[in-house]
């Protein structure tokens, strides 16, 4: 078997294991026909450690790749099709794989945004209360560049898809304590993964407040923004106290989000996904 399935480390697998089973961020086109090998097929892939893409999206392309590679039934996998109008590139395809002999279209991501509501005004492109930690990025641009732009430049290019997907996972962090939004922009799930957000100059709250002093964790360190297990093999676990003066060392050198994985102590599950923004954001685009 091992020399069917494409090899993957024991951190590929977990952020893998992470990818199928997060619901989706977005309800925008049929199911996939993307199915996994049960949890126990895994040691039989795992492989020597290599280094992985250092941008988040380019890793979850390659995790992607290896989930086309290793369903059942899925041939003609391509990745990266550049598309161009005689010299002028007008935009790259992730996928292109054939499934029971039809060709299907399909676009990953893994997006971050935080709820950020404005006063009086509607969600929209152009005024996201769901801006991302690069607050030039927002849900709605996010979504419409999908469905407007990326799904149908493979349907006009390669007219024989039958079949076009947008697998998009991820969070939504919240602040703590605030009133949930009584409407979400079209397409968002309802029930989508939530975290929560605090700005650089809130951190003391991580000492103060019950939710965060009791917790232990670890920075997650791109590309490895997916899996939160808090207790995985080789990584270093840091009570609250140490995550807190590694903020304070970040922030006063730099202004990039930090993303924590938290759990409580002796659990190996993650119990909170948090992350950490300059004070000035979303202004601040990084």
């Amino acid at each position: 078997m091992s020399s069917i399935f494409p090899a993957l480390t024991a951190q590929e697998w977990r952020d893998l294991r992470w990818l199928a089973s997060a619901p989706d961020l977005m309800e925008l086109t049929p199911p996939c026909p993307l199915l996994l090998p049960p949890p126990e097929s895994a040691p039989s892939f795992v492989a020597p450690a290599t280094r992985p893409p250092q941008r988040v999206g380019h890793y979850v392309e390659r995790l992607v790749w290896h989930w086309l590679a290793i369903t059942p039934g899925l041939s003609e996998i391509e990745q990266g099709i550049v598309i161009r109008d005689g010299t002028r590139t007008v935009g790259e395809l992730d996928f292109l794989f054939r499934h029971e002999g039809r060709l299907h279209h399909l676009e990953v991501a893994l997006k971050f945004y935080l709820h950020s509501p404005v006063p009086g005004q509607e969600s929209s492109a152009g005024l996201s209360h769901f801006p991302g930690p690069n607050a030039t990025d927002n849900f709605e641009k996010k979504r419409d560049k999908l469905l407007l732009h990326q799904l149908p430049l493979g349907r006009t290019t390669f007219p024989e898809v039958a079949a076009s997907h947008a697998l998009v996972k991820g969070l939504v962090f919240y602040r703590r304590g605030e009133t949930a939004p009584s409407a979400l922009p079209a397409s968002m799930n309802p029930g989508h993964l939530r975290g929560t957000w605090i700005r650089s100059t809130e951190i003391d709250r991580l000492l103060d407040e019950s939710w965060a002093r009791d917790c232990q964790g670890r920075v997650m360190e791109k590309p490895h923004w997916l899996s939160g297990s808090t207790a995985a093999s080789g990584e270093e676990i840091h009570p609250m106290e140490s995550l807190h003066h590694v903020l304070r060392a970040h922030f006063a050198e730099r202004d990039r989000p930090v993303l924590l994985s938290l759990g409580r102590e002796g659990e190996a599950h993650e119990s909170e996904r948090l992350i950490v923004v300059p004070p000035d954001w979303p202004a601040h685009h990084g």
